[in-house]
């Protein structure tokens, strides 16, 4: 009985997916092809046959578009300027079945890429497998930079620009190679490199989709190794496939596939699977004149004789016409072919060992080429005090060296620019000192890169002697030797991002970097700098950015939001000259953030962490982002990445603790808190933040110890705010207005700290006191608001300030703000509406804010004092803290 499948979209992909592969087989084979793909459903073949019935009618008008293939297939050709003369193209570099590539040259950074076009069938088909392309970093995989959109004069073309591989195909370096060049330890190489890419891709969630000998090169690398590179992935899906295997052969493309089912992992197991075959064999697993039904059918015939028994099992398994029956991962069939080695894939990532030519030979240093992550801190300098006058050039020389190594490009490691307060975590640290120069010239600056774990010396070096005005040069010129000798050592392999200043402007840059980043309390003084260092060279990014940076800075500093304007004006303009610029998606993040605007944050955010995925903080930022916006099950997998983008950092683990702190699991914040004590221990914070918890948890003499080792750190604010908290709760309340008093004179003053001291006063009885530091703190919590309208937590402390001056419209309005920004309000928000609404009297409003409150909340808060007997009474307040 035939059988039919429900009408709609899935089954108009699917009729569409089986003409196309009906399409790509020989006409007398199109029949037969279609009864075998529609398995029965005799209203899915009748339709497919209609449309290759009309088709051949038509001679291919279906397939044939009405202009010129040629010109719609080549919108480009060698000399055009693309993109506002950002690409110049310099020549065809070659075609597949969905594109065609140019090598093009970027102006704007001075290297090639290739750019690719889709074929004009293929065009807006770019964005879902090509936005996921931009995630893949691996060396075995071609790095897709960007994706773009021009008018042309055969309309709108969207292409790729990726990294420019030179070299030959697998396809090409297949005809030289050896008998059984899979089992040679060149073509294991090989292998293992292309297993390492593919795995690579499949773990940022794509399917390659189009895996075959042509589509892999490799690349001649320096000592006559090679590096295998993965390419063009990012256009084909779905139908496309078809049109791609007709201009080519059907030989990699899995039999479900044929029979108009999705692609999945297991069919890129099949095509590399034929790969591995071939290098195996030296030929297809199917004979030319194999028939369709066989290949879908049947396993191919065994390998040649005196392949081994593990490999010849190994290849049967891959190329079954069941996909259930193949392997269910690369790694899974790595570990299959190679079972010794197969968890040490990482020496795979490194060059192949095998000449383009298909010789064996390769230098023991390419062939061992690590591929461990990089973890370079940069330790304070050393400046005597008779030199301190070019501290600022010194540092902000540091600051520019940081940049220069985050914005590395193509790296062979991850690299990832640690700060001195992160040694625990780093493989290696960066010392610098200034010395006097010999004979009274000046000063030398000196660098000494060693390994953290031995402290054994990598490299010292020095650079000539200078001082005042040309010091700037030298530290220009010293820079590239510098950067030069610390890639070679650790083997990184990388392009560093062109250095673009010179003489004074460059000095206004170091200048400018030093008040924006190391002397932040003068962020004001960073200003001029930079506006220099525009005026200098205002088509270079570096100037804009460290504006954008200090204006952003001076918003902080004085909550003035004139500041903003400017700030996203320069943000923009950095952004425009430098679109791969992480720091600037990251430093527009932080600025909406900060003006409460934490959708468009959250996007910033996501950008700065695509363009450079081994810094933390814009995982942290995206955590933050989350939270406030309530989207609580994504706001750990945040944090997450952001281990994982920096490990052993200290960071981390103290903004996660926050965050599940503002979610009322104490257990997990504490376990991060500890864990950031142990990475840092001469950091405060985390300190301060278990001090917190065990006072909640009324672990008095825990959270003492804490407080007492943040005084010896520093006596600043927090330290002092919470030895008050510490003293009030166990019945000193002299020391703690005390302490409170003089967290005030430290500051800079929080409005929180002023409303801890007016509670304090209360309690003494000291009214009119409390009364005139209640006023104090509303008015520093509403003089914020300009800065941030939808902060829930100053909105929250300004509702609470009203209620207990007796401004009970202001307090309900305010209360009302905070409640629409944080519907879903963390810990600290809804402790403070519940406390305003107490004040006001308002029963109905604080048992409704406290509903659907962890339980771990409750608890806590049914201990606070200050509530009013009228609502402790109140029998839904008592069921809730049941």
């Amino acid at each position: 009985m035939a059988t039919s499948q429900t009408k709609g979209p899935d089954s108009d992909d699917l009729a569409v997916t089986i003409f196309l592969a009906a399409m790509s087989r020989p006409e007398a084979e199109r029949r037969d092809y279609l009864g075998e793909a529609c398995t029965g459903d005799d209203i899915l073949q009748a339709e497919v046959q209609r449309r290759v019935d009309w088709e051949e009618r038509m001679a291919g008008f279906l397939l044939t578009p009405i202009f010129p293939r040629e010109r719609l297939d080549r919108p480009y050709a060698p000399g055009d300027v693309v993109l506002r003369e950002r690409y110049r193209i310099l020549r065809e570099a070659g075609e597949g079945g969905m594109g065609v590539v140019f090598e093009a040259l970027d102006t704007k950074v001075g290297w090639r890429v290739a750019l690719k076009c889709p074929r004009y069938e293929y065009r807006k088909r770019l964005t879902q497998e090509a936005a996921k392309a931009l995630r893949v970093h691996h060396p075995n995989v071609c790095r897709v930079f960007e994706i773009h959109t021009d008018e042309t004069e055969v309309g709108e073309v969207d292409f790729l620009t990726m990294e420019f591989v030179e070299g030959e195909t697998l396809a090409a370096a297949l005809r030289p190679a050896p008998p059984r060049w899979l089992e040679t330890p060149g073509g294991a190489k090989i292998a293992r490199q292309i297993c390492a890419g593919l795995q690579a891709v499949h773990e940022a969630g794509i399917v390659h989709r189009d895996l075959k000998t042509t589509n892999v090169m490799l690349a001649a690398e320096p000592g006559g190794a090679v590096r295998a590179v993965i390419m063009d992935f990012g256009i084909a899906h779905g139908p496309d496939l078809f049109t791609s295997a007709a201009r080519g052969t059907p030989a990699y493309l899995a039999p479900e596939i044929w029979k108009g089912q999705p692609a999945t992992i297991r069919s890129d197991i099949y095509a590399l699977g034929v790969m591995l075959y071939e290098m195996a064999c030296g030929r297809q697993p199917f004979p030319s004149s194999t028939a369709w039904r066989d290949r879908l059918q049947t396993l191919p015939p065994p390998p040649s004789a005196g392949v081994s028994a593990r490999l010849r099992s190994a290849l049967e398994r891959c190329l079954h016409p069941d996909p259930e029956r193949r392997f269910a991962s690369v790694t899974e069939l790595e570990a299959a072919i190679w079972p010794q080695s197969s968890s040490r894939r990482g020496f795979f990532y490194a060059a192949a060992g095998l000449a383009v030519s298909g010789a064996a030979s390769w230098s023991t240093r390419e062939a061992f080429w690590p591929t461990s992550p990089v973890r370079l801190a940069i330790l304070p300098p050393v400046i005597p005090a008779q030199a301190m006058a070019e501290a600022p050039l010194v540092h902000g020389f540091l600051q520019d060296l940081s940049y220069r190594f985050k914005t590395l490009r193509r790296s062979r490691r991850p690299v990832s620019v640690y700060a001195a307060d992160q040694m625990t975590a780093a493989t290696h640290a960066l010392s610098t000192q200034l010395r006097p120069a010999p004979g009274g010239g000046g000063w030398t600056f000196a660098a000494t890169l060693s390994e953290t774990g031995t402290g054994a010396s990598a490299i010292k070096l020095e650079s000539p002697s200078a001082a005042g005005p040309v010091l700037a040069g030298v530290l220009f010129s010293f820079q590239s030797v510098l950067v030069g000798q610390i890639m070679s050592e650790l083997q990184l392999r990388a392009e560093p991002r062109p250095q673009t200043l010179n003489g004074e402007a460059y000095a206004d840059y170091l200048r400018g970097m030093y008040f924006a980043r190391v002397d932040y309390e003068n962020t004001a003084k960073a200003i001029p700098h930079f506006e220099r260092v525009i005026a200098a060279a205002p088509n270079e990014s570096l100037g804009y950015a460290g504006l954008a940076e200090a204006l952003l800075g001076q918003q902080y500093a004085t909550g003035d939001r004139s500041f903003e304007g400017k700030a996203v004006t320069a943000l923009a303009k950095a952004e425009q000259l430098d679109p791969d610029n992480a720091h600037v998606f990251l430093m527009s993040g932080r600025l909406n953030a900060f003006a409460g605007k934490y959708e468009r944050a959250l996007v910033d955010f996501r950008r700065a962490s695509e363009l450079d995925p081994n810094d933390a903080q814009a995982f942290i930022g995206m955590g933050y982002a989350l939270l406030y916006l309530g989207r609580y099950p994504e706001v750990e997998a945040a944090f997450q990445s952001a281990f994982a983008a920096q490990p052993g950092y200290y960071k981390p683990h103290l903004e996660a603790g926050i965050a599940y702190w503002e979610r009322s699991r104490p257990a997990d914040a504490e376990r991060n808190w500890l864990e950031a004590v142990r990475l840092n221990p001469t950091h405060s914070r985390a300190k301060l933040n278990l001090a917190i918890l065990y006072l909640k948890a009324n672990r008095t003499a825990e959270a003492e110890r804490q407080i007492q080792e943040s005084l010896k750190l520093r006596r600043a604010l927090p330290a002092l705010q919470l030895l008050g908290d510490f003293q009030n709760q166990i019945g000193l309340h002299q020391e703690a207005i005390a302490s409170y008093e003089e967290a005030i004179r430290v500051g800079p003053p929080e409005y929180k700290t002023w409303g801890a001291l007016a509670a304090m006063y209360r309690k003494v009885g000291r009214e009119a006191d409390a009364l005139k530091t209640f006023r104090q703190g509303l008015d520093l919590a509403e003089g914020g608001l300009a800065g941030n309208p939808r902060d829930p937590d100053r909105l929250s402390w300004c509702a609470f300030y009203h209620a207990t001056l007796g401004n009970s419209a202001r307090a309900q309005a305010r209360a009302a703000e905070a409640a629409a920004v944080a519907s879903s309000p963390v810990a600290r928000v809804r402790t403070r509406l519940v406390l305003t609404y107490d004040a006001l009297g308002d029963m109905d409003s604080a048992v409704r804010t406290m509903a659907g409150a962890p339980r771990e909340w409750l608890l806590d808060f049914g201990r606070t004092e200050s509530l009013t007997a009228k609502l402790r009474q109140d029998p839904r307040f008592i069921k809730l803290g049941q």
